[in-house]
């Protein structure tokens, strides 16, 4: 077969002012029946593990492959391109091409720079933010042996104060300390949401594309091919934070009519900081960034979608967009946070109910079913399946993926679930001593949790791949019906098991620490991996190895990369708003939202 991916010399290409490079897409044809073409077609058809070789990307060199090319920007038309690959794929193959898509570079003097008020308006923002911090921390390094500080406004974008903050280890005085475990489990997800998207560069411009075929038939593999259902943890961490804070906080403090707009409002606040500045950045500077023959189909789609549609992020709603490309991986901030609208409505009713099941048994059973139905009336998948197609282009139209995966409502059942291990944590806690001690007979299970996730992982990594047909709708459906809330309840009763302290081997390991700084980055970490991703393989200029050893190596460089980015975003940015919302809220004691901003 034609290879898939083909690059001419990108760098030599280009040092002849009068030369042009394009990378075409384009597909295989035949004017008559052609043997190949049918080989190539059938072996594509088995998309959950193979790439698509009837569509090919190969970035050409004009002065070298076309012979009409004389420096005419005319010739980088689609016929004039068609009719140079045509001469290369009837000899070699007896097939034609038909092309799809075009995009051509020229030399670096030939881009201009056209700045709009948007940009200006993006430049003075960040210059502002970078300000506020200078002058805080000057004005903390003035007063640092004064016992009165009274410009808290300036203090809180003092990087020293929110160094230690960021650096410290433990969180004295603070009732969350409680729940440290929930650090060391944020730090171990985000590494595996890396070690998924790293594999978007070497699908989009691998060199060795049948290796990376090979690994989805690997058993070992089978276990990963699964990991997007560990983002369940997150919903239930959330509705388990959400419901424990609620109830505190109704103990303490007075509810208004001004109660529920508010919380919303500074969950809004404690989420956007971070999130606008990187969406303010993807949508403007980063296009001046532009280079390498593969910018449009990496940051060039995504810089386009954010300056026509970054409205749909800023208002968390982007999770029910299709073909959404502008920061495709903040869905799960978008449901989120829809999620915990649902979740605070849900805590103020509870609060004049004396039994929660008689609300939460019934949303549970509605999460429960929504999946399923989602995926019997539109033949779905069972589970969002990382298909090599889907994967190189962030599932830009995977109906399983743009229906269930990343809707809130879908995810629904999971958050349920945290919100009851918040009240059965509460009702546990309101028992004497004595009763909660006979749970640590009880250990052992706990043992089995990770074991028993893996294997159900597994199953799921093996069966749904397998080179088969499709699964009956019925099997489908099934399994999109129980993978979430088995997914739910394992992550709901480890960490109920470990904040309860039932068993001591694993609770230490998971309690550890050293966890705590990366657990507190990882909100930024989240936000910066993928755009890392994106510019990365903008500037990449020929294809890539796909060997294990190679994804290893970039997986490690782009985990340190992330959270070492992270750092400055969430001194300069994430905690000085946090600690913003919390000066506000002290203002107003009775009706403030009494929310720990920190988890």
């Amino acid at each position: 077969m034609p290879p898939l991916h083909k690059m001419d010399n990108y760098e030599g290409c280009l040092e002849n002012s009068t030369n042009r490079y394009c990378l075409v897409h384009f597909t295989l044809v035949s004017e008559e029946p052609n043997d190949l073409l049918c080989m190539i077609q059938e072996y594509s058809m088995k998309e959950t593990t193979r790439l698509n070789y009837t569509y090919l990307r190969y970035g050409l060199c004009l002065k070298h492959k076309c012979d009409n090319y004389k420096g005419d920007k005319s010739i980088t038309s689609r016929d004039h391109l068609g009719a140079c690959l045509n001469d290369t794929f009837l000899k070699n193959y007896g097939l034609k091409t038909m092309i799809t898509d075009v995009t051509c570079n020229a030399v670096q003097h030939e881009r201009l720079m056209n700045f709009d008020m948007g940009d200006v308006g993006v430049a003075s923002a960040l210059f502002l933010i970078v300000a506020l911090n200078i002058i805080g921390s000057i004005y903390d390094a003035c007063t640092i042996n004064e016992k009165h500080q009274d410009q808290k406004f300036l203090l809180c974008f003092s990087i020293r104060h929110n160094w230690k903050r960021l650096s410290s280890c433990t969180d004295a005085g603070d009732e969350m300390s409680r729940f440290q475990i929930l650090y060391s489990i944020r730090s171990l997800i985000i590494i595996g949401v890396i070690s998924s998207h790293v594999l978007l560069p070497f699908l989009l411009i691998g060199k060795e594309t049948k290796g990376m075929e090979d690994a989805y038939l690997n058993p070992i593999q089978a276990m990963f091919l699964s990991g997007p259902l560990l983002i369940q943890t997150y919903f239930v961490m959330s509705g388990f934070l959400l419901a424990y804070k609620m109830q505190i906080h109704f103990k303490r403090n007075n509810v208004n009519l001004f109660f529920l707009p508010r919380l919303i409002f500074f969950r809004w606040l404690r989420l956007t900081p971070p999130y606008a500045v990187l969406l303010a950045f993807m949508a403007t500077w980063l296009r001046f960034f532009k280079t390498g023959p593969f910018w449009e189909i990496s940051a060039g789609v995504e810089v386009a979608d954010c300056r026509n549609r970054w409205w749909f992020n800023v208002l968390y709603i982007n999770n029910y967009i299709y073909h959404s490309q502008c920061m495709p991986h903040s869905w799960y901030i978008a449901a989120d946070m829809q999620l915990y609208v649902l979740g605070a409505v849900l805590c103020l009713i509870l609060r004049y109910i004396k039994r929660p099941t008689r609300i939460l048994l019934p949303l549970f059973l509605v999460g429960l079913l929504v999946p399923a139905v989602h995926t019997y009336l539109q033949d779905l998948d069972p589970m969002l399946l990382l298909k090599p197609t889907g994967c190189g282009t962030f599932f830009d139209s995977d109906k399983t993926y743009n229906e269930v995966y990343k809707r809130g409502h879908t995810n629904m059942v999971s958050f349920i679930i945290g919100l009851s291990t918040g009240y059965i944590l509460m009702n546990i806690w309101k028992a004497k001593v004595e009763s909660i001690k006979r749970y640590k007979k009880y250990f052992f299970l706990l043992w089995f949790i990770i074991p028993i996730g893996a294997v159900f992982m597994y199953i799921g990594g093996s069966v749904f791949y397998r080179d088969a047909p499709r699964d009956s709708i019925y099997v489908r459906t099934m399994f999109a019906m129980i993978s979430r809330p088995f997914m739910g309840f394992l992550a709901g009763f480890f960490m109920l098991g470990m904040i309860l302290k039932i068993e001591n081997f694993l609770r230490v390991i998971m309690n550890w620490d050293g966890w705590m700084i990366p657990g507190k980055l990882s909100y930024c970490v989240y936000l910066i991996h993928f755009p890392i991703i994106r510019i990365t393989t903008s500037v990449i200029t020929t294809l890539i190895p796909s060997s294990p050893l190679y994804i290893i190596a970039a997986l490690i460089v782009l985990t340190v990369v992330s959270f070492i980015l992270a750092v400055p975003i969430s001194l300069m940015v994430e905690i000085p708003f946090i600690r913003l919302i919390k000066e506000f809220s002290k203002k107003t004691p009775k009706s403030g939202d009494g929310i720990n901003t920190r988890l």
